[in-house]
């Protein structure tokens, strides 16, 4: 996802996390105007972070009051890095056939 979907990601999540349909999201819109405390406002950003692969760093959250803090918020987030597992232990080596065979 692109920070052009943002929009669309966080109409999807207010309305999971509300269970209320938001209409259009205007920049100037006060978060809590629409009916969302800190904790549904927490939820939706982290929906938000998982859908886009965003990491927002958490003192960034506190400045949120609008949607347009809430998408410039988004669009400032760094990609969250790919979860990489560590590379498998190589196999211990074998000797040679013959070595193995004279023992």
């Amino acid at each position: 996802m692109t920070p052009t979907d943002i929009p669309q990601v966080l109409q999807r999540a207010y309305q999971q996390v509300t269970q209320r349909d938001p209409g259009t999201l205007h920049r100037d819109t006060d978060i809590r105007a629409l009916g969302v405390d800190s904790v549904q406002l927490l939820e939706i950003i982290v929906i938000a972070e998982t859908e886009l692969g965003l990491r927002v760093p958490d003192a960034a959250l506190g400045g949120v009051e609008t949607i347009g803090d809430l998408y410039d918020m988004l669009g400032r987030a760094a990609p969250q890095a790919p979860t990489q597992l560590p590379a498998p232990a190589p196999a211990p080596a074998q000797a040679p056939a013959a070595a193995r065979i004279a023992r």
